[in-house]
């Protein structure tokens, strides 16, 4: 947010000469679908308010729809059989060891949006269980093999 901020108020840097109205939800729009990234979100803001008509007061109104046009979904770049993979793959597990399931957790989800097949998911997560976790909590593979069970029996691997 502060980046946001930041630029709508940097008259020399920014867009602050332009005199940009911005409402909550087109922030937070922009803020979102981001991902984290600040030259993206730079952009899309930059996009949005310099294609946004002046209105009769000098002020460029910049809304929810300018956020959505502005802020195009980037295609998940995602290639089984080539390095992708393989470094979506290392990320998750290497969270898993980082005990850092937040982070973890999107990129399992960046998988399995990308096309990524659960059972090849649940395997990485009993390899991690019995490997890394071992002895600090030996329920951990019973839970992630019961996992891939479960799974199974409702269609999902």
């Amino acid at each position: 947010m502060c980046i946001l901020e930041s630029a709508l108020k940097d008259k020399e840097n920014g867009l602050g000469n332009y005199k940009v109205s911005m409402s909550e939800e087109s922030k937070e729009h922009l803020l979102i679908n981001a991902d984290g990234d600040a030259r993206r979100l730079l952009n899309a803001l930059e996009i949005g308010a310099l294609s946004t008509k002046i209105n009769d007061e000098g002020v460029r109104n910049f809304d929810i729809a300018v956020a959505q046009e502005s802020m195009q979904k980037r295609a998940i770049l995602y290639d089984r059989s080539r390095d992708a993979h393989y470094d979506y793959i290392s990320a998750f597990i290497k969270l898993m060891r980082g005990t850092d399931p937040d982070a973890a957790v999107y990129w399992m989800a960046k998988m399995l949006a990308a096309g990524e097949g659960p059972r090849f998911i649940a395997r990485r997560i009993i390899i991690c269980a019995s490997e890394d976790v071992g002895m600090a909590d030996p329920k951990a593979l019973i839970l992630a093999v019961s996992s891939l069970k479960c799974s199974r029996i409702y269609g999902y691997a």
